[in-house]
């Protein structure tokens, strides 16, 4: 790859795409002092699918757990959907190909049955922007003949996150000077209506609503010149009309330094613990020092929605200094999903080179990595547009509580399914 063909491919990465020290033991409950971790995985299946050219990216599993899709990134992958009625063996159903001048990153399945979405980046002045509805088996559409039955006009998107109740769309803003978030009324999905934007100004890179608590937790990337760089809080008990509650701000805070050490930068990656007032927060950074995990109070013990407080951070078990060329994103963490099972709290992650990790979050101010498979099963048949080293390069995690079943996309080698559980984790 040429130098500049890499800095290319580290802007689309970490500019329009794109958590150092344990924290205090105030907020440690007693009971968690000393236990043993855990956290285990095991490989249920995989399946390279129809693997054209390009790369895969972000993965989304229906809450029944019956069906994942995947995006793309490069080439003219588009989205595909995967069949995981026998999670044994995963099979490809349909895929939905894309222009080779616009990206699709994320995919992001409707409450709905039958439908999903695909967000759009260009990947050059004849690429597209927005995000893509479509029809599986809502109305026009099948799962064996799907039917993109509308765009919609919001444009660069990177990521996108349906409301879990209310039929309203969440797509990121990548304009540093505007609210980072944009608002569409799907309630009709062949008509969708933008309403408007919301939250601070600056490149929200993604976001997670918790239906229950009915706030959106958002990672912002990028500030630009007067906008927010950090993780944010919005109250979005009126989907349509989210407001700001809370945030910690990353320009006040140390930048990364040395492995292992806490530091805050270009903040990822967003999401909540289903039972306990915390929150897991993922930077990403393509060179140096990689970016790791922090783990937020927002409750449990001293802090708030309104006042985030730093308790835990780790990093992934592999990490090291990205010195190399053929490094870039290796050790850095990426996108993780929470798995609550009686005491025990896990995370799993999608973490590039280290592929499926867990990691026991059960005592918030020590979260540590347990175990992990590396997702470079497949021999590769297309050719890739770029690389960035050899596989396992693991985008995301996804978890099916109605299944217990893990889903993750690596950009090279396919798709997987897992069991996770809280087994006592390797000596």
């Amino acid at each position: 790859m040429t130098d500049a063909n890499r800095r290319s491919v580290l802007k689309l990465l970490s500019s329009a795409a794109f958590v150092g020290g344990v924290g205090t033991a105030g907020a440690q409950p007693p009971d968690e002092r000393g236990k043993p971790k855990k956290g285990r995985i095991r490989k249920m299946g995989h399946s390279l699918l129809s693997d054209p050219v390009g790369e895969y990216a972000e993965e989304d599993i229906r809450d029944d757990g019956q069906y994942g899709v995947v995006g793309s990134f490069f080439g003219k992958g588009g989205s595909f959907l995967v069949d995981l009625r026998d999670p044994t063996d995963p099979e490809e159903a349909h895929r939905v190909p894309s222009s080779a001048d616009t990206r699709n990153a994320d995919v992001a399945f409707d409450p709905r049955d039958g439908l999903y979405y695909r967000s759009q980046e260009p990947n050059n002045d004849d690429g597209e922007g927005g995000v893509e509805v479509i029809d599986y088996g809502y109305e026009e559409g099948s799962v064996s003949d799907p039917e993109i039955i509308a765009g919609i006009d919001v444009g660069p998107t990177h990521n996108i996150f349906p409301h879990p109740e209310e039929p309203i769309l969440y797509a990121t803003n990548e304009t540093t000077g505007d609210p980072g978030l944009d608002i569409v009324d799907v309630s009709e999905p062949s008509g969708p209506a933008v309403l408007g934007e919301g939250g601070p100004d600056g490149a929200l890179h993604d976001m997670v609503v918790d239906p229950e608590t009915d706030r959106m937790h958002c990672a912002y990337i990028f500030a630009g010149e007067d906008g927010f760089e950090g993780y944010a809080i919005l109250d979005v008990s009126d989907p349509a009309n989210p407001e700001t509650v809370g945030s910690f701000n990353y320009a006040q805070k140390s930048d990364y330094t040395e492995v292992g050490e806490e530091g805050f930068e270009l903040c990822h990656y967003a999401d909540y613990d289903p039972e306990r007032e915390l929150a897991y927060v993922g930077d990403e950074k393509a060179e140096d020092v990689p970016g790791g995990k922090h783990v937020f109070d927002i409750g449990y013990d001293e802090g708030s929605p309104e006042n985030p407080v730093p308790i835990g951070f780790t990093v992934s078990p592999n990490a090291e200094v990205m010195e190399e060329e053929n490094e870039a994103f290796d050790w850095t963490t990426h996108n993780h999903d929470v798995i609550s099972k009686g005491s025990n709290t896990l995370l799993v992650s999608g973490d590039y080179h280290e592929g499926t990790v867990v990691y026991d979050v059960s005592d918030p101010t020590d979260p540590t990595p347990t175990d992990r498979y590396r997702t470079d099963d497949a021999e590769v048949v297309s050719d890739l547009i770029f690389s960035l080293g050899e596989p396992p390069m693991a985008w995301g995690a996804n978890y099916s509580e109605a299944r217990d079943l893990v889903f993750t996309s690596d950009m090279i080698t396919g798709v997987y399914t897992f069991k996770v559980t809280p087994a006592r984790a390797k000596d």
